[in-house]
C-alpha cells in the first residue's frame, strides 16, 4: 500500500512538473502592433451641403477669415500627437495631394467623399482626417464681459482610405453662455476661469473633443 501511494505521489508530481514546463502561449506585445498613418487635411469652409461628408449646413452661417483658418490648422496639428503606433502627415504634403487629385464635376457627397479618399491614397495613408468649419462668430466685448459670445460650428470626419467610408464624424456646435443660463456647464466655466473666450478657444475645445472621440 505504501509503495502504491508513493508511486501515485510521484506520478502526480511528474504531471505538475510537466505542466509547468509546457511552453506558454506567446503574449501580444503592444509595442509590436502595426503602425498606421493618418493624413490631416487643412480646415476648409463648406458653403454647399454636398461639401460636407455628413451633417447639414447651419442657417445664416458666417465663414471665418483666412487667418482664422490658419489658426485652426495650427491648433489641430498641435493636438495630433505622434505615437509609436501612429504617423501623422500634415502641411504641404497634404495640400500637394489635394491639388493633384482631380475633383469630380458631380456636386454630391459621394463625389466629395471619393475625392478625399483619393487624397488619402495619394498620401499612402490608412486614414484621412477632414476638418470643415461652417460658422465662425467672434466674441464681441472682452474676456471680462461680452455682449455677444463667440460661436463656432464645425465638423471633423475620419475617412477610411481603403474603403472610402466614414470611420467617425464629430459635429461641434457651441456658443458660450453665462453660468446662470447653463448651470450644467459649471466645470467649463471654471476651466475657462470665468472668462468669455474667443472663437479660437472654442474651436480648440472642439478639436480636442473630436480627437478624443476618434481615439486619436
Amino acid at each position: 500500500m505504501r509503495i502504491n501511494r508513493a508511486i501515485l505521489v510521484l506520478l502526480a508530481v511528474s504531471v505538475l512538473f510537466a505542466s509547468a514546463c509546457q511552453r506558454r502561449p506567446p503574449q501580444v506585445d503592444s509595442k509590436m502592433n502595426p503602425q498606421f498613418t493618418v493624413g490631416v487635411a487643412p480646415f476648409t469652409v463648406a458653403q454647399e451641403p454636398w461639401e460636407l461628408l455628413a451633417g447639414y449646413l447651419p442657417d445664416r452661417a458666417v465663414a471665418p477669415k483666412a487667418d482664422s483658418l490658419g489658426d485652426l490648422d495650427a491648433a489641430l496639428n498641435r493636438a495630433m500627437k505622434i505615437t509609436p503606433e501612429r504617423n501623422i502627415i500634415v502641411g504641404s504634403k497634404v495640400t500637394t495631394c489635394m491639388d493633384l487629385v482631380r475633383r469630380s464635376p458631380d456636386a454630391n457627397r459621394l463625389a466629395t467623399l471619393k475625392y478625399w479618399q483619393e487624397v488619402g491614397k495619394c498620401l499612402d495613408a490608412q486614414f484621412l482626417l477632414v476638418p470643415i468649419v461652417t460658422h465662425w462668430k467672434e466674441r464681441e466685448g472682452s474676456a471680462a464681459g461680452s455682449t455677444s459670445p463667440a460661436w463656432v460650428i464645425m465638423d471633423l470626419y475620419l475617412v477610411n482610405v481603403k474603403t472610402g467610408g466614414l470611420v467617425n464624424h464629430s459635429h461641434y456646435d457651441y456658443q458660450q453662455k453665462a453660468l446662470t443660463d447653463n448651470i450644467l456647464e459649471a466645470d467649463k466655466f471654471f476651466k475657462r476661469r470665468g472668462q468669455w473666450v474667443t472663437a479660437a478657444d472654442l474651436a480648440s475645445e472642439g478639436i480636442v473633443q473630436a480627437l478624443k472621440e476618434f481615439g486619436l
